[in-house]
């Protein structure tokens, strides 16, 4: 499965560079590339051949620890071929037969992953760890209601409407809320629980980052529907949120007292960053409940960028590291490993902060940072050349260890 996290990383490098082709078009003229068609490429292979493939390999580490199962292989296989499909489809026609044909394949493996990552946790702990892949993979399968709502919608002259805009704001909500925070935290969990812990979030803290999820998503509909009902709702689930959230940062820093030296500093590092990460997000749809900095938030694309970055680069990104970390996919007592890392999360750290700075200023109205073009595009290239100091390292380390099994099968 190692193989299968480097091709995960390998897309996620090609993402961030996309990223950075988006950032330069604000600089430079480039021939030929369309900005919202490039934005879609870059998106749904972040999320989907990173975030995805890479949560998969993890949760179905266990069961496949002598390599992938044929129905794994496979089905990993059409994942990365759609993947790949997305990447060359989107640029050149956006949203079309081939790129939506690919999508659907995606979703369709999707389904079927998802009944393997089932049936292989099934020996995990059932109030800790198994319980939140349940509620990660009934999320996922939950999420994709709002992509199959669309053909109807558009078909009924819906498209560009407030409801076509909600299914799109559910689908991506219940994956980033969902299917990918819940299978982070079990992934951490199961670790955990390997490790000496009977239960590293107890039942009631699962329940209330279920309910804060259902909630929130009044927040993808605050935007049309400024109603003090969709607020109120919004407020309750943000407040259920910080309350999960503070439970989960405790039991894992009792995790963490408990057993330090059971894991790299690095890890640490990056399962904290993704604590931090969810938790800023939290506190902006907090924000958001007063109805001024609503429309700030939904008016200013750099905080709504920064926003989705906080959760996908922060939240999610970082807890996958920590799994590589904890697996021995990257080794942190490597020089090359600490300067992917440490770039990789300087590019987060800087991008964010100027992002939030600059959305800041325009609703003052007080101008543009000088350079700012220049300044964000130069940040944001230390996240690709970080994922790829990253690949690099651990293509080299899944070689080795390779080469460590062999020798100690006996082969020449």
């Amino acid at each position: 499965m190692h193989r299968w996290f480097n091709i995960a990383l390998l897309n996620f490098a090609i993402a961030a560079l996309l990223g950075c082709v988006l950032r330069a078009i604000y600089i430079w003229e480039i021939p030929f590339v369309r900005f919202k068609a490039l934005l879609n490429a870059h998106s749904h292979v972040a999320m989907l051949g990173w975030a995805f493939i890479a949560l998969v390999v993890f949760l179905l580490r266990e069961e496949t620890a002598k390599g992938p199962s044929r129905a794994s292989f496979w089905l990993l296989m059409l994942a990365q071929v759609a993947v790949t499909g997305m990447l060359l489809g989107f640029p050149v026609e956006s949203y079309g037969t081939f790129t939506i044909t690919v999508s659907v394949l995606h979703m369709l493996v999707s389904y079927a992953l998802s009944v393997l990552v089932w049936k292989g946790t099934r020996s995990w702990q059932p109030n800790g760890s198994r319980a939140l892949v349940r509620i990660a993979v009934v999320l996922m399968f939950i999420s994709t209601i709002g992509v199959w709502a669309l053909g109807p919608i558009i078909s009924g002259g819906g498209f560009g409407t407030e409801l076509y805009y909600w299914s799109i704001q559910f689908y991506l909500h219940f994956q980033l809320n969902g299917w990918f925070w819940f299978g982070a935290l079990a992934l951490w969990s199961r670790w955990a629980e390997k490790h000496g812990a009977e239960h590293v979030l107890d039942r009631f803290t699962i329940r209330l980052w279920l309910a804060s999820v259902v909630l929130t998503f009044a927040l993808a509909i605050a935007w049309s529907e400024h109603h003090w009902t969709v607020y109120l709702t919004n407020s309750i689930g943000v407040v259920l949120q910080l309350w999960a959230g503070w439970r989960t940062a405790k039991a894992i820093l009792h995790a963490q007292k408990a057993m330090f030296d059971k894991a790299p500093l690095w890890a640490w590092r990056c399962v904290t960053y993704s604590l931090v990460g969810m938790g800023l997000k939290v506190l902006m749809q907090a924000a958001v409940a007063i109805p001024e900095l609503a429309v700030m938030a939904f008016t200013v694309r750099n905080l709504v960028v920064g926003f989705i970055h906080l959760n996908t680069l922060g939240a999610i990104s970082m807890m996958l590291f920590a799994m590589a970390l904890l697996e021995g996919w990257f080794n942190s007592r490597a020089a090359i490993a600490r300067i992917g890392l440490s770039l990789f999360t300087s590019g987060f750290l800087l991008s964010e902060g100027i992002l939030f700075l600059q959305g800041l200023l325009f609703w003052l109205g007080w101008g543009m940072i000088p350079g700012y073009y220049w300044i964000i595009f130069g940040v944001s290239l230390l996240l690709p050349v970080g994922i790829g100091i990253l690949f690099s390292h651990s293509s080299y380390r899944r070689r080795r260890l390779a080469r460590v099994e062999e020798k100690a099968k006996g082969r020449p």
